[in-house]
């Protein structure tokens, strides 16, 4: 038996990356997916090949950009499926060209980078909530946060910042919902080894972030999806309101660290 037999989920931004992977994960262990995606030919083609595979891969179309598709893609999963046990909110986004600091950044994409990360996971985790307030057995919403929300960094303003408030908004739904069994916790991730980060990150920054990385490696994004596992399971029935780092160390050690300890 898995430890998510029966239960229904919903993963946002799951083509490809942490959200993929924790799919795949999920779909072992027993749940039916819903993946969440935009609706596009290439996402088409790979939803209809993974449920043919195995028809606990199914496809549920929103457009993580436009917060009036939300309700509908919850809706469609709960007309679907009959109810939903579990939310991933994956969906994340920054403009590394102009997401930088207070005086160089873009005002316009600050705000912009700061509502649509927040608003993401705020609208899924409202209509999502709506029905799991209404089953005997609640629901578990996990939300990929970042380390950067409890870091602060010298660039990317409106991203640390979006995330610093997922992580509050996280703690605020685990609070208000937890007598209605519904929990909510969140992943911290430092670097993931993904596309997004093999596009954007030289060699020389990756290799430079690593001396702060105590377990000296990169994140796979089976390392984040392993613990949404068990945030999704019934494992961590007593856990709720957490913001959990899946970094490595990261954070961890004194600032003289990575000049001291051996490469």
């Amino acid at each position: 038996m898995g430890q998510l037999d029966g239960k229904v989920a919903v993963v946002t931004a799951a083509s490809r990356g942490i959200g993929l992977a924790i799919t795949k994960k999920y779909v072992d262990e027993g749940a039916i997916v819903y993946m969440a995606v935009r609706d596009s030919e290439k996402n088409r083609n790979l939803t209809d090949e993974m449920h043919q595979e195995n028809d606990h891969y199914r496809r549920v179309i929103y457009d993580a950009m436009d917060m009036s598709t939300y309700e509908k893609m919850i809706k469609d999963v709960v007309d679907d499926a009959g109810h939903i046990d579990i939310l991933v909110n994956n969906f994340g986004t920054t403009n590394i060209q102009k997401d930088l600091t207070l005086l160089d950044g873009d005002p316009d994409t600050f705000f912009k980078v700061t509502d649509v990360n927040i608003a993401s996971v705020y609208y899924a985790c409202r209509y999502a909530v709506k029905y799991m307030v209404q089953q005997e057995n609640g629901g578990s919403i996990v939300n990929i946060s970042s380390v950067a929300g409890t870091t602060p960094d010298v660039s990317r303003l409106a991203y640390t910042t979006s995330k610093a408030a997922i992580n509050s908004l996280t703690r605020n739904i685990a609070v208000q919902y937890a007598r209605k069994n519904v929990r909510c916790n969140a992943i911290l991730p430092g670097m993931v080894e993904t596309d997004g980060v093999e596009q954007n990150m030289t060699p020389e920054f990756k290799q430079a972030f690593l001396k702060h990385v105590p377990l000296n490696r990169i994140a796979k994004p089976e390392d984040i999806a392993d613990a949404a596992v068990y945030l999704a399971s019934d494992n961590s029935s007593f856990v709720t309101g957490e913001l959990i780092p899946v970094a490595g160390g990261f954070g961890l050690p004194t600032p003289i660290y990575s000049d001291s300890v051996d490469k």
